[in-house]
């Protein structure tokens, strides 16, 4: 089951995690990189074959220091993306526009249940006492956290406001822990294990030895924090798997239904990685009613009029 997108976030960029990505990414190629170059600076050649050498060193350097990057830069702007509201929660009513499940594996999915809702009925009931306005709700960024920008979605051919609201999956959590700390991992193992290589091949003296044991050890460092990353990444999310089973958080996600009127309560947050407010986490949700929510005029009333004869809702579902 395919999750919910914003089809439409106008004003705002949906790829503003991505770009926070890149700087790490940046950042890590720009140091370790940097450090390669210190080192074949040390053996001196500037010229002929020892400079394409040291060019080939610096650069799987740099590539080193990308790939580092981007798994810790992941990892910590997966942990600094939600910023809360004041007040944390809210409780909102509104029709189901979608409701589903990000399938995929961590880090191209998080495995949350995502949920917009949406159409005519969406309003803010609670808390009482912050005259809080919808549209507030869906553009008030959050301290340290903004901007927020509204949310749409196409149903139908209409574009119909939405809050987009989620049930955080742990896969995606523990899996960004376990590719940073398995990328650092084998970055130092493919460090020791270029130093043990040029050792035994009595690389590591100077010249032209010295500039293939730095190739050697920066592509092992390299290799070995992507090696690292992919499997600290599928460890953690083996464990998320195993903790969301325990949670149920499948169970929770389909008790939510599309096209069905509901009312969700959970902490309002902006999520920088979007640009846009949201529930995240969903902690309740009640069903008023199943009757196609956002097209109805009238027909729900009379269908819960039936459900009092047959003792049973028309559609199968209890409210």
């Amino acid at each position: 089951m395919a999750g919910c997108g914003t089809t439409h976030n106008f004003g705002g960029n949906y790829d503003a995690g991505r770009d926070r990505v890149l700087g790490w990414v940046a950042g890590g190629a720009g140091v370790v990189g940097a450090a390669g170059f210190l080192s074949v600076a040390a053996v001196g050649f500037v010229s002929g074959p020892g400079l394409l050498l040291g060019l080939a060193a610096i650069a799987l350097a740099a590539g080193a220091g990308a790939i580092l990057g981007f798994f810790i830069g992941f990892a910590v702007a997966w942990f600094d993306r939600l910023f809360e509201q004041n007040p944390r929660t809210i409780t909102m009513t509104g029709c189901v526009a979608c409701s589903g499940k990000n399938g995929g594996f961590p880090p191209f999915s998080d495995n949350d249940w995502t949920v917009n809702l949406g159409g005519p009925t969406l309003a803010v009931l609670g808390p009482a006492g912050f005259g809080l306005t919808l549209n507030e709700i869906r553009t008030r960024g959050a301290p340290d956290g903004g901007p927020a920008f509204p949310t749409f979605q196409q149903v139908n051919g209409a574009t119909v406001d939405i809050l987009h609201c989620e049930i955080g999956s742990l896969m995606g959590d523990i899996a960004a822990v376990g590719a940073a700390v398995g990328a650092v991992a084998g970055a130092i193992a493919g460090a020791v294990a270029g130093g043990i290589a040029c050792a035994a091949l009595g690389l590591a003296t100077f010249g032209i030895g010295a500039l293939v044991c730095l190739i050697v050890v920066a592509a092992l460092i390299a290799a070995g924090a992507f090696a690292g990353a992919v499997v600290g990444d599928a460890i953690g999310a083996g464990i998320g798997w195993i903790g969301d089973q325990i949670a149920g958080i499948d169970e929770e996600g389909e008790a939510i239904g599309p096209g069905c009127l509901m009312t969700l309560t959970g902490r309002w947050v902006t999520d920088a990685s979007h640009q846009h407010n949201e529930i995240h986490d969903i902690e309740s949700a009640q069903l008023i009613e199943c009757n196609d929510c956002l097209r109805a005029t009238g027909v729900t009333s009379s269908a819960l009029i039936a459900a009092v004869g047959i003792g049973r809702h028309p559609t199968g579902r209890d409210p």
